[in-house]
């Protein structure tokens, strides 16, 4: 999976921490109206639920990471009207497209921006993306409580 450089500008070394921080800030406040963050966050959240599974990630992430991101992004696709066997790479591609003003070939583009423009608050979205960059920032929770149990033994 490849990220267009627009959905990476908050880490530009790292795609997978890049578009960690821009689908958990978007999707947490879900700027509604503004039809091209919209589609950065969901290209973003696509690469997530393929990289982050695939354990392309150089930091470990919780074993209910994974699951909530593909289930992030299958309720983004169905908000989005995006069936499911679309592959996650021409969604990204699509999307990134829309972002810049383009027209993405055998989409109908215009129905697609006013859906992405009034895309709702997706709580799945916000739950996932925001789980994985805790992850990302802090480990996963379950090495959380073993760090706990060396330095605070019973």
């Amino acid at each position: 999976m490849t990220l267009p450089p627009a959905a990476t500008t908050q880490a530009p070394a790292d795609p997978v921490e890049a578009a960690l921080r821009g689908a958990a800030g978007f999707f947490d406040t879900a700027s509604r109206g503004d039809p091209a963050a919209a589609a950065l966050a969901v290209a973003q959240l696509e690469f997530l639920a393929v990289e982050i599974p695939a354990g392309r990630s150089r930091r470990e992430m919780g074993t209910l990471t994974a699951p909530a991101l593909q289930a992030a992004r299958h309720d983004v696709r169905a908000a989005l009207n995006i069936p499911d066997a679309v592959p996650p790479q021409r969604v990204i591609d699509a999307m990134a497209l829309l972002a810049a003003g383009g027209t993405p070939p055998d989409m109908d583009a215009a129905g697609l921006r006013s859906r992405l423009a009034a895309l709702p608050r997706i709580p799945q979205a916000n739950a996932a993306t925001r789980m994985a960059l805790r992850d990302w920032e802090f480990g996963p929770p379950q090495e959380l409580l073993e760090e706990a149990r060396l330095r605070w033994p019973r």
